[in-house]
């Protein structure tokens, strides 16, 4: 995604967001054992409130409920989270910085590492090191090649 357009008196260098996919589920075995917590202890609120229904004292729902509310927290709330974010996640590279979704963004020429984790041939996430503050990551990027390419030229002190 190469482009020619400008970003106040930088040019744009190359633009990207996560692909959709995998940016929703890199959480997916948290979310599958969620999940599955969830459904078990539905079904045991459910035995719960039918043993209510018999005269059974109320106290008996108490138990399962908190464990229902945190497994669903865990669980598949977190790919619906995934989701609903990933529509407001956008990179930008210009000629002097990088920038993480319009509210951060790091000069180049502080940028002294970048570590890739590889989902697949065409797919990776970057994680970029930068002096005296915490690193940033650019998560599930498309072709990370092009982006690692124009770093390397760009960044004078960068260690992949």
């Amino acid at each position: 995604m190469n482009g020619i357009m400008s970003r106040g008196d930088e040019k744009v260098l190359w633009q990207g967001r996560p692909a959709p996919r995998c940016y929703t589920f890199q959480y997916w075995k948290q979310a599958l054992i969620g999940s599955t917590l969830f459904l078990a202890s539905s079904f045991w609120l459910m035995l719960a409130l039918e043993l209510i229904g018999e005269g059974h004292p109320f106290w008996l729902a108490l138990f399962p409920l908190p464990l229902v509310v945190g497994s669903f927290i865990f669980g598949p709330l977190q790919i619906i989270i995934a989701r609903w974010r990933w529509a407001k996640i956008f990179y930008q590279l210009t000629e002097q910085s990088l920038y993480f979704t319009e509210s951060k963004s790091v000069q180049l020429a502080e940028i002294t590492e970048i570590k890739v984790k590889r989902m697949g041939k065409q797919l990776a996430s970057l994680r970029v090191a930068v002096e005296g503050s915490s690193p940033l990551i650019i998560h599930c990027i498309e072709q990370p090649d092009s982006l690692l390419a124009l770093l390397n030229t760009h960044c004078p002190q960068l260690k992949v």
